[in-house]
């Protein structure tokens, strides 16, 4: 299988429910890619992040997904409304074994070559790179 440039972007209500939803397309997106997996993780916690975290959640307002592949790399993003505060990656040693919460975006690094946040027109758009073991 040739795996090609794909680039798709969907949008979702900020509701808990639609978490699963943003999973689904990811990986209906990445259908066949290397990255399937990780990239559906990264989406899910990036979606949980939106609904829990921001007035995406707090409004029942939007979020959106952009997802873009290519053979040996993809980037996935969720865009929110914003909020008060901005997304941290706690580290590791700063979690206790029994904390329900916090984990996110640790595990986002950790699939992630790289990761971050930006403003945007819609509020604040969290991304992450994912790329291959295998060569270029």
């Amino acid at each position: 299988m040739v795996i090609t440039m794909v680039s798709w972007s969907r949008m979702f209500p900020g509701l808990p429910t639609e978490v699963a939803q943003a999973r689904a397309f990811t990986r209906a997106v990445m259908d066949g890619h290397p990255l399937a997996d990780p990239a559906e993780l990264v989406i899910s916690e990036l979606a949980t992040n939106a609904v829990q975290h921001s007035l995406s959640g707090e409004w029942c307002g939007p979020f959106v997904v952009h997802v873009e592949a290519e053979p040996a790399s993809a980037q996935v993003a969720v865009v929110d409304l914003g909020g008060d505060s901005t997304p941290t990656a706690r580290p590791p040693a700063d979690l206790g074994a029994v904390d329900d919460h916090g984990r996110g975006l640790a595990i986002v690094a950790a699939l992630s070559k790289d990761w971050g946040f930006e403003p945007d027109p819609f509020g604040l758009r969290v991304w992450a790179k994912l790329v291959t073991d295998g060569p270029s």
